[in-house]
This record gives structure tokens, C-alpha cells and sequence, in this order.
């Protein structure tokens, strides 16, 4: 569930919902990707302005840029570019969103600058990456890019440091029976979620343990040595160098089936601000975690939907990885569409086995997420400690009675 810190503007209107919006949606999602952008020149610019003329379901827009986190691009392209083309009520209703999501981004800095003081008094090595960390770092702007979260990066043996911190600062667990010394052998979460319910903040303590989704561990102590120094709202962090952060994002995006455009727009931004970027240690980073799939998904999606500026021979590259380029096609159809929340068990599988080379490791990184339990077989049931190992069994169970039988009956109801 996404909910947000500050209560952002009314994006959603009284959008249509399931098929309906899946059948009438390819021109309102065609402007949030061609507005998913901060710098829409030329042809984008052209493209976006005669999109934003045709008649338009304008409360789509606003909900799909909710679903995308793209409310802020949209509104700075439409007033860039497009300034007189929504109807009034629709361009008040983005402005007032975009206000609150300015104060929710500053609310959400400041607490991640308070959690990473805290952190370091109490001796723990922690990384902030995404958030407003990769608002500076990839957009130039903190409130150019919507979220609803920090994340952060620590050491697995340092949870336990970490969550009474958590707790100090008002934040309550989400799976507190996981926080003991006992029961931390037995289960990881994917991440370790923290809620302040009072003040509507969310955030997330990623180990190397829980970032289960990269088809090899990622060394973070290795990662920690080329850490940079970004400003975010006036202090300066650590986080990872630009080089370590495009493969980590490109994992991200694939792990989630590239369903949002933000993500997407993460990449491009990435790739356009950092022009000193230096491919061949990315590249490095990427093959050390056989994630070289993803990075060319990652890479092929950003320069076909939103344009982004590739180096001539990392184009060529990105093209030689033919499986990449059908699937950044078969994404950014499915984007058009509505989104991947009616991929089927099998789709999903699928897509997991096309992201790591190679036939036999294709099919042990699909296989592999599919048998390790996460947070939603926990809320399924909850077993005692000793019978931990079978949520191994139970978790294809609750991914087949959630996207097999939703396939079925979509299918029934066509």
C-alpha cells in the first residue's frame, strides 16, 4: 500500500478503474511518458503539446501520474509547454498537489537527515540511497521527484542497533516477532519496514540479506569504499557512486516488473546528469551481480521511451542483448496498457527467468524468489518459529491463489 507523509493534493478525481482504464488509456499515458522528463525539448516538447490538445480523460491523467510518482514532471511540462491545455479545475488540482508534495519532501529530508545523525551515534555504517538522496542526484531538484519513503542501507548485524533507534524516534516495526536474536537466522523480510503512524512516514532498513532480488549478493562493504558525497537540502550525505547506483536501480525496476514510469525516469535522469559516468566500472558493478540483463532493460527503456542520451557504443551494446530490447518492448506496452498488475503466476516467473543470462541461471534466480517467503505469506498465516521453513512451501500457494486465479477471472470476464 502507498500512502504519504504530508496528505498530498487530490490527484485521482473520479478516474475509471480495471479494464475500462486499460482500454482508454494510451493517449493519457502517452503524456505522462513523453512529460516524465525535466528537460522536454524538440520533438518530446511538440509531442507533448499535441497530445496535451487531443480530448482527454484529464482525471486519468492525474491518477495515472499518482500510480507513475510522476505528479511533479507533469505539472512542470504542462506549465513549460502546455500551459493552457487542461481545463482550470484539473491544473489547480496539480498545483495544490505539487505544494503538498513540497512539503512532504522536505518533511521526509529532514527526518532522513535526523535518522542518519542518530545512526552514526550509535557507530552503524548506514547508506541512504532513492528518496531525496536520488531526487539531487539524478534530477537536480528535491522536489522533482515524488516518493513516499526513505530507504536506507545498513549492515544485517546492526538491525538490531538500528530498530531500537526506530523505535526511540516514535517508528513501530511492521514485523516486530522478526527483531529478535533468535528469530533473525529464521526470517528476513525484504525489507525492514517502519511506520510512524502519527506522522504518516514510512521507512525502509535494507541489508545485504534482505535485498534478495539481485541474482548475486551485493558486496555492500565493497559498495561503501565509492561512496560520493551529494548535498541534500543543504547537508551532505554518503551514498552509493553513480556507477554502483544505475545497476541498483535497474535491479529495482526488475524486480517490481518496471511497472511505474518513475522508475524508468530515475534512469534516463540518471544517465543525462551524470555525464562523467564512467560505463565501464557500471558495466563492472553490473556483471559482478549477473545483472547485466537488467542494466541493458534498464538502459533500452530509458532511450526508447523517454529519449535518454546513450554513448553510440553503449547502444550498441544494449542492443546486442536482443532479449533485453523484446522485453523493454514487451514493457513499454504493458506500461501503455495499465500497468503489471494483471501479469499472471506464469508471466511473472517468465520475467524473473528472461532477467539473468543463461538458460540454467535464468531458471534458478526465477526459481529461487519464487520459494522465499516475504512479508504478505507472513500476513497469510502466521506459523511459530519452528515451523519457519515452510513458508517456503506455502509461498507458491499464495502466488498462485493471487495472480493465477486474478488471470482467470480477467480472462472470464472478457
Amino acid at each position: 500500500m502507498r500512502w504519504h507523509s504530508i496528505p498530498r493534493g487530490d490527484w485521482r478525481g473520479n478516474a475509471m478503474t480495471g479494464r475500462a482504464r486499460r482500454e482508454t488509456g494510451c493517449a493519457e499515458k502517452q503524456l505522462l511518458i513523453e512529460c516524465a522528463r525535466t528537460h522536454a525539448e524538440g520533438p518530446a516538447a511538440e509531442r507533448i503539446r499535441q497530445l496535451a490538445a487531443a480530448p482527454l480523460d484529464w482525471d486519468l491523467v492525474l491518477s495515472e501520474a499518482t500510480e507513475n510518482s510522476i505528479g511533479p514532471l507533469l505539472e512542470l511540462n504542462l506549465r513549460r509547454i502546455a500551459p493552457d491545455a487542461a481545463p482550470a479545475s484539473v491544473s489547480e488540482r496539480l498545483k495544490a498537489a505539487c505544494r503538498a508534495n513540497v512539503v512532504r519532501c522536505l518533511f521526509l529530508t529532514a527526518e532522513l537527515h535526523k535518522i542518519l545523525a542518530l545512526f552514526r551515534a550509535q557507530g552503524i555504517a548506514a547508506i541512504p540511497y532513492k528518496g531525496p538522496v536520488l531526487a539531487e542526484q539524478a534530477y537536480g531538484d528535491l522536489t522533482l521527484r515524488d516518493f513516499d519513503d526513505l530507504d536506507i542501507i545498513l549492515p544485517q548485524h546492526d538491525v538490531l542497533k538500528a530498530h531500537q533507534v526506530m523505535l526511540g524516534l516514535g517508528y513501530q516495526a511492521r514485523f516486530p516477532e522478526i527483531l529478535s536474536q533468535q528469530s533473525q537466522a529464521a526470517l528476513v523480510p525484504g525489507e525492514y519496514n517502519y511506520r510512524d503512524e502519527k506522522r504518516r512516514a514510512i521507512v525502509e532498513l535494507h541489508t545485504e540479506r534482505t535485498l534478495r532480488h539481485f541474482p548475486v549478493a551485493p558486496d555492500i562493504d565493497q559498495m561503501a569504499q565509492r561512496l560520493v558525497a551529494i548535498v541534500v537540502a543543504g547537508q551532505e550525505v554518503r551514498t552509493f557512486s553513480a556507477e554502483d547506483l544505475l545497476p541498483v536501480l535497474c535491479v529495482h525496476g526488475a524486480k517490481d516488473f518496471w511497472e511505474r514510469i518513475s522508475w524508468i525516469a530515475d534512469i534516463a535522469e540518471l544517465v543525462e546528469r551524470q555525464k562523467d559516468l564512467n560505463w565501464d566500472a557500471a558495466f563492472r558493478t553490473a556483471e559482478g551481480l549477473r545483472a547485466e540483463r537488467m542494466l541493458h532493460l534498464g538502459l533500452a527503456l530509458a532511450s526508447e521511451l523517454l529519449d535518454a542520451a546513450l554513448p553510440e557504443e553503449i547502444r550498441k551494446r544494449v542492443r546486442g542483448d536482443g532479449e533485453a530490447c523484446t522485453i523493454a518492448r514487451e514493457v513499454g506496452e504493458r506500461i501503455r496498457r495499465g500497468g503489471a498488475e494483471g501479469m499472471s503466476t506464469a508471466a511473472r516467473f517468465r520475467f524473473r527467468r528472461r532477467m539473468v543470462r543463461g538458460a540454467v541461471d535464468g531458471w534458478r534466480y526465477a526459481a529461487r524468489l519464487a520459494v522465499i517467503p516475504a512479508e504478505e505469506d507472513w500476513d497469510l498465516v502466521r506459523l511459530p518459529e519452528a515451523l519457519a521453513p515452510l513458508y517456503i512451501a506455502l509461498r507458491p500457494l499464495r502466488l498462485l491463489r493471487k495472480y493465477g486465479w486474478l488471470r482467470r477471472q480477467r480472462e472470464g470476464a472478457s
